[in-house]
């Protein structure tokens, strides 16, 4: 199997696991339990199948939350989406959405290490994921595997990482690639929400190169928005073209290349590419747009 990894940001790799997600052989669907009460459709489903690429793109919320762990970062429980809004996500699109968001959560609170945080996010997206009948990725046996292995970080990441994907794939089991969509840019607008508070907490340089890079994933996951003709997944994609238009007026990043390693792809080898930071005028610009899509994402119903 070909791997691809971005030698631009190491701390991103982009999973091999993501090839795997959207196979996911073992995993089992649930039949729907009830009527679902949204309009979401999906009238572009010929594109699906082209917009599965950019997940090889875009960061998960495990491998952000790594990202702060390795850069310093502490746990402060006042960044995540506050557990008990959870019971206000009553449609599919706030649902899918805030499953992103506490999945972020999920993986920031675990791979620091905060036990209690950690069960209760797993709590919320448990919730959500059966609103979206997908429940079976976070099942109690999955539960109590988290809470036993707690005290390995590996584990849990483990753990996290396989329900994330493996939520995805029943999404995509049950026909909702819409779903799955609007899950992965809750879960990549939370990441870069933390990242984002963290940085201006800490003035951490590591982590304001991460957001730069942040560039990259930023025009895929529009692409993948805007390959569902619906209407709450074209007024995302809107929201965070007004995000894109902060970063492209970045400085261009330097030219990358792809080349084969023992088997990996590779784009941009090490030595040729130098981070790129952002100064505090661009951060702020990044994180004010980052703040109001990530509050409309969390106030929604």
């Amino acid at each position: 199997m070909t791997r691809i990894k971005f030698a631009a940001f190491p701390a991103i790799y982009i999973f091999v696991v993501l090839a795997a997600l959207a196979s996911a052989a073992g995993c089992t669907s649930e039949e729907p339990s009830g009527t679902v009460q949204d309009t979401l459709t999906d009238t572009n489903a010929a594109n699906t199948a082209s917009a599965e690429n950019v997940f090889y793109y875009i960061p998960s919320p495990i491998e952000m939350a790594d990202l702060l762990r390795r850069a310093g970062a502490g746990y402060d429980k006042d960044l995540p989406n506050a557990p008990e809004n959870v019971s206000r996500y009553t449609t599919t699109t706030s649902q899918a959405l805030n499953l992103g968001i506490y999945g972020a959560d999920l993986s920031f609170a675990g791979i620091m290490n905060q036990t209690a945080e950690t069960m209760m996010f797993m709590s919320c997206a448990n919730k959500l994921a059966d609103g979206l009948h997908v429940s079976a990725a976070f099942s109690p046996s999955l539960r109590n595997r988290l809470e036993a292995n707690m005290s390995s970080r590996d584990s849990v990441l483990n753990i996290i990482t396989n329900a994330y994907w493996d939520c995805d794939a029943l999404l995509h089991e049950n026909n909702q690639q819409h779903a799955s969509a609007l899950m992965i840019a809750g879960g990549w607008v939370e990441g870069l929400y933390l990242a984002c508070r963290v940085a201006e907490k800490t003035n951490n340089n590591e982590i304001r190169i991460r957001i730069a890079e942040q560039r990259f994933s930023l025009d895929k996951l529009i692409d993948l928005l805007n390959s569902h003709k619906n209407a709450d997944l074209q007024a995302l994609a809107a929201d965070l073209q007004e995000l894109k238009k902060e970063y492209d007026k970045l400085p261009a990043p330097p030219e990358t290349s792809a080349k084969e390693e023992n088997g990996i792809t590779v784009i941009g080898a090490e030595d040729e590419v130098k981070p790129v930071s952002l100064n505090a005028l661009e951060f702020k610009a990044i994180f004010d747009k980052v703040k109001v899509i990530r509050e409309k994402i969390v106030s929604r119903t």
